[in-house]
């Protein structure tokens, strides 16, 4: 389970919150971190933020595959 509620920040350079990314890996149907990437620019800049969104990648995958 991610460490971050809906509204935290994860990558604050790019001003993203959990429920920003959520949305866009459900909207735009992602799959990796580096779809994340190049859709909203998450972890780019310096990169502290990747291993939070592959957790929320995988905690995301994990909810929709379980709606099967």
């Amino acid at each position: 389970m991610s460490k971050f509620e809906d509204r935290d920040f994860v990558c604050k350079h790019m001003m993203l919150r959990k429920q920003d990314l959520v949305k866009v890996i459900h909207e735009k149907d992602l799959k990796t971190v580096e779809d994340i990437q190049d859709e909203t620019n998450a972890a780019t800049i310096c990169g502290s933020c990747y291993d939070d969104l592959e957790d929320i990648l995988q905690e995301e995958l994990k909810k929709k595959k379980e709606k099967k």
